[in-house]
C-alpha cells in the first residue's frame, strides 16, 4: 500500500463497544432449587415455578450441556471483549503521535515552499545584475570603476547567499525524506492494527449475538422446566 505524506489512516478509529454481551436475567444459572411440592423436583432457573411435562433424563442432559455451553461462551466473548477494549488506548496514542509527526512534516513542506520564494528572489536578482554588467560593459572612468566595485560586491553577497540556500535545501531534503520515510511506514503499520481491531471487534459482535440467541432459545426450552433431582443426581455419576 503506497501513502503519500499524510496517508489516508482508517477513516473510523475503532468501532468501540458495539459488541458488548447484554446478558439478561434468566441467563442460565449454576442450578436453582425451586420449591418444589414433593421436595424431589427442581428447575433449572427462572421464577423457579416450572411450567409444563418434566424434562426426561435425556432431555435435562441436553438442557445441562447447553446451560453450560452459554456460560462457557459468555466467559470467552467477555474476556475476548477486555481484550480488544485494551488495545484501544494504544492505538488511539499511536494515531495521535503520527498526527503530530504529520504536523512536523507540514512544516518541512511549509519551509520548502518559502526556500523557493527565496530562490525565485534570489534568481531575479541575479538577472538584474547580469542586466546592469550588460550596460556597464566596456566603459571606464570614476563612474564606471565605482559601479563595477558595486557589482562585484553584489555578486560576493549572491553568491554568499547561494550557498546558505543551498545548504538549507538540502537540510531539509534530508529531513524529509527519512521523516516522510519513517512516517510511512509507522502509518501503515498503524493502519493494519486498526483493520485487524475492526474485524476481531466485528467478530465478536458476531459471535455474541448467535450466543444471545441460544441463551434465549436455551431459557424459552430449558430454564422454567422441571426436572427430577435423581436423574441430575444420576447424570452427574454418570448415567446415560
Amino acid at each position: 500500500m503506497k501513502r503519500n505524506l499524510a496517508p489516508r489512516l482508517a477513516a473510523a478509529l475503532l468501532v468501540a463497544g458495539s459488541c458488548t454481551a447484554v446478558w439478561a436475567q434468566n441467563t442460565p444459572p449454576a442450578g436453582k432449587a425451586a420449591a418444589p411440592a414433593s421436595g424431589r423436583t427442581l428447575s433449572l432457573g427462572g421464577s423457579g415455578v416450572g411450567g409444563g411435562p418434566l424434562l426426561t433424563r435425556a432431555q435435562l442432559r441436553d438442557c445441562l450441556e447447553r446451560r453450560d455451553a452459554v456460560a462457557a461462551g459468555r466467559a470467552e466473548v467477555e474476556a475476548e471483549r477486555a481484550s480488544l477494549d485494551a488495545e484501544r488506548p494504544a492505538l488511539a496514542a499511536e494515531q495521535d503521535s503520527l498526527k503530530a509527526d504529520r504536523e512536523k512534516l507540514n512544516e518541512f513542506s511549509q519551509r520548502s515552499k518559502e526556500l523557493v520564494a527565496r530562490y525565485s528572489e534570489l534568481n531575479q536578482r541575479v538577472q538584474d545584475w547580469n542586466q546592469r554588467m550588460e550596460d556597464l560593459g566596456e566603459r571606464t572612468g570614476p563612474t564606471a570603476e565605482r559601479e563595477k566595485r558595486k557589482l562585484d560586491r553584489e555578486k560576493a553577497e549572491i553568491d554568499k547567499t547561494r550557498l546558505a540556500l543551498d545548504a538549507e535545501r538540502q537540510q531539509l531534503e534530508q529531513g524529509a525524506q527519512g521523516g516522510v520515510s519513517a512516517f510511512n511506514a509507522r502509518a501503515a503499520a498503524a493502519e493494519a492494527k486498526v483493520v485487524s481491531w475492526n474485524e476481531r471487534n466485528l467478530a465478536l459482535a458476531e459471535r455474541t449475538e448467535k450466543l444471545n440467541a441460544e441463551r434465549d432459545l436455551w431459557a424459552g426450552e430449558c430454564a422454567n422446566r422441571r426436572y427430577r433431582e435423581d436423574d441430575e443426581i444420576l447424570l452427574k455419576k454418570g448415567a446415560k
